[in-house]
């Protein structure tokens, strides 16, 4: 069964994002204020689904640092893609 979209998250998600380089993370930590139930899990589904529609790009990247698993970290950068 297909998730109903709210269009009201998706579209703040995409605002968001108006001229700036996020991470998924970093986008849930924005909005998470003002919606009760957000989920970071549902964020992501909505950056995949801007992806497949062609309206965010993403961008992988390495960082170097000290976390806890290691000395590098994967990121997943979005943007979205100007028409």
């Amino acid at each position: 069964m297909a998730k109903k979209i709210n269009a009201e998250l998706y579209n703040n998600i995409l605002a968001t994002l108006e001229g700036k380089r996020l991470t998924g993370y970093d986008i849930y930590k924005s909005i998470k204020g003002r919606y009760h139930h957000l989920s970071a899990r549902l964020v992501y589904h909505y950056l995949r689904m801007g992806v497949e529609e062609g309206r965010l790009a993403v961008e992988e990247s390495t960082e170097n640092g000290r976390f806890s698993w290691g000395e590098t970290a994967r990121k997943k950068y979005y943007t979205l893609i100007r028409k």
